[in-house]
């Protein structure tokens, strides 16, 4: 059996030779599956590092805007100025916070040369937002964390390899970066424009009798100011030496209660010599067009002082049968305050209408300030709403339906000062501000061609204001029978509503307030005075993940304002939490 094994290996040479190749294929073999192993191993490593280092530049990045969006915020506060520079966000601090940040996620950046800042800006042209390094005002952050160093023992020295003999390489070099910026806003502010935002300032006021008397007659003698003309002519509406006897602050009382009588009594059935009315009354109002109407006729004068008489003759209180300036001012915004009846209201101040528009121009101010490339549109309502796109009044003429959520903030501005309480109607019909100002941003959901004027890559924001309660809906309108309250008013996260009504008016508004939400669009709310519906408002800002202001209205007409101002400020200085960007062109170092 030996002999015959030894002579079948003599005659199977190429047994031998294939033993002799596998264990020189095996060498090989192992060999590669070694360095696919140390490079499986070094590759891992690089990955594993370069994540960690991009975890913690985009965890710096965002801490470093952080720093900006706490000066803005504290500018909002009354902190500091709103022209937010590199001096009023504290540059050295977000370099400091980026390079804190970065080492307690274990990787090193130098404050110095590894963090940027930039501004970002719509560019209308291109439609994009294309960030300028080292412009100011700064709204960008740009962390980067190297390990490019020759030497691997310095902190930021290149990655060493565990394995490198195996490839001919025994380091590398890693390099990430990230991008944080303050996105820009769209903001459509929607203003109670109701007759009720004249009420601090009439002599009803709950403010007081001596509050009412100064607002009255700083009404007065803001018309004098500003002296306006009948159409065509050089007539003041507002002569100095008032109407006959209708000339003073408290009035001239007259005891009887014949209209007629009075008049005549205080003169205003005086002639000029060329038998016009002497004293025509100061309030002619405007066509639809917002045209100004002439000088009243004689007839029409005597009809419009006549319900001026009728007025007082019926107050209560002791003003009761005086016919004086205060009177007279107290007349036009009870009871002629649209722009329809009283064309000069708007210059006057009536609370809280001025203070609100004290408010607005502050916020457009900080706005300018601020230099964000925030964007901003109007809309009003009374009864009914209003896009603010163009304005006409004899004085100005403006369009701007081109582009009316726009950078021109002195606009706004203009459009929303030339306007009174009451401009349009006197209820409040909240729902269908709140509607057009979706609109205005987002479209109309039922034109597919309708797109709205919000700019892609721009946070859409609404600002709604109130000093009431919303009281007008569309007719045959009802609540879907499957909206679920407490999806979108669960403060507590117990899964129950913490805010319902049955009041459908309400319920309109809420529910216009949903269907903006749904759309992307944040809702930021302010409730003033004591009449104002303080918990709709606080739902429509939680659901809307806004802020709602509550202002109180104080005990006068300058706690008012300045509360206001704050609350416009407060509102202003909430810009949208930092976030991340990408693809886009790192700086220059």
């Amino acid at each position: 059996m030996t002999h015959q094994s030894s002579k079948n290996a003599r005659r199977n040479p190429a047994i031998q030779r294939r033993q002799g190749v596998i264990v020189v294929l095996t060498g090989f073999t192992l060999i590669a599956i070694f360095a696919f192993v140390a490079l499986s191993v070094d590759t891992g490593r690089i990955v594993l590092t370069e994540t960690k280092m991009q975890n913690a530049v985009d965890a710096a990045s965002l801490a470093a805007a952080q720093e900006i969006t706490a000066a803005v915020y504290a500018a909002g506060q009354g902190q500091g100025s709103a022209s937010v520079d590199a001096n009023s966000i504290a540059v050295e601090a977000a370099r400091l916070m980026a390079a804190q940040v970065a080492e307690a996620n274990g990787v090193f950046i130098d404050p110095q040369a590894d963090v940027q800042f930039g501004k970002r800006g719509f560019d209308d042209a291109t439609g994009t937002w294309p960030i300028e390094w080292g412009g100011t005002p700064v709204n960008v952050v740009q962390v980067v964390a190297r390990r490019t160093e020759l030497d691997a023992s310095l902190p930021d020295g290149q990655l060493p390899l565990a394995f490198g003999w195996a490839v001919g390489r025994s380091q590398v070099p890693l390099q990430t970066s990230a991008t944080a910026f303050v996105e820009a806003r769209d903001l459509v502010v929607v203003l109670d424009f109701s007759a009720s935002m004249n009420d601090d300032s009439s002599l009803r006021s709950s403010l007081g009798q001596t509050q009412a008397e100064n607002s009255l007659d700083d009404m007065w003698d803001s018309l004098i100011a500003a002296d306006p003309k009948w159409p065509g002519t050089t007539e003041s509406k507002f002569p100095t030496t008032g109407f006959g006897d209708v000339d003073s602050y408290a009035g001239t009382y007259i005891s009887s209660s014949t209209t007629s009588d009075i008049r005549s009594l205080l003169g205003l059935n005086e002639n000029n010599p060329d038998g016009s009315r002497m004293y025509p009354f100061p309030q002619a109002g405007r066509y639809s067009s917002g045209e100004l109407k002439n000088k009243p006729s004689d007839s029409t004068s005597d009809a419009l002082w006549n319900g001026y008489i009728k007025f007082v003759k019926k107050k209560s209180g002791s003003y009761k049968k005086k016919y004086g300036y205060r009177t007279l001012m107290d007349y036009l915004q009870e009871s002629r305050y649209s722009a329809s009846s009283s064309e000069d209201l708007w210059r006057t101040p009536h609370y809280p209408f001025h203070a609100v528009k004290e408010g607005a121009s502050l916020f457009l101010g900080f706005l300018t300030d601020l230099d964000f490339g925030d964007e901003v549109g109007l809309v009003s309502y009374g009864k009914w709403a209003v896009k603010e796109w163009t304005h006409y009044d004899g004085e100005v003429d403006i369009d701007i339906t081109a582009n009316p959520i726009t950078s021109d903030y002195a606009t706004i501005d203009a459009i929303q000062r030339r306007h009174q309480a009451g401009h349009y109607s006197g209820w409040t019909g909240m729902g269908d501000g709140i509607l057009n100002a979706r609109e205005l941003l987002v479209g109309d959901a039922n034109d597919p061609n309708d797109d709205g004027y919000s700019r892609y890559g721009a946070r859409p924001t609404m600002i709604i204001m109130t000093d009431g309660q919303t009281n007008q809906g569309p007719s045959g309108w009802s609540l879907p029978g499957d909206f679920d309250w407490a999806e979108w008013t669960d403060y507590d996260g117990d899964g129950i509503a913490d805010y319902s009504t049955s009041n459908w008016k309400k319920q309109y508004s809420f529910w216009e307030a949903t269907e903006a939400i749904k759309r992307g669009i944040t809702l930021h709310t302010m409730a003033v005075g004591a009449g104002a519906d303080r918990d709709l408002m606080e739902a429509i800002a939680f659901a809307g993940s806004g802020i709602f202001i509550s202002v109180p209205g104080g005990s006068t007409v300058a706690e008012m304002e300045s509360q206001l101002l704050d609350a416009f400020r407060n509102i202003a200085s909430q810009v949208p939490p930092a976030k991340l960007v990408f693809e886009l062109t790192a700086p220059a170092n």
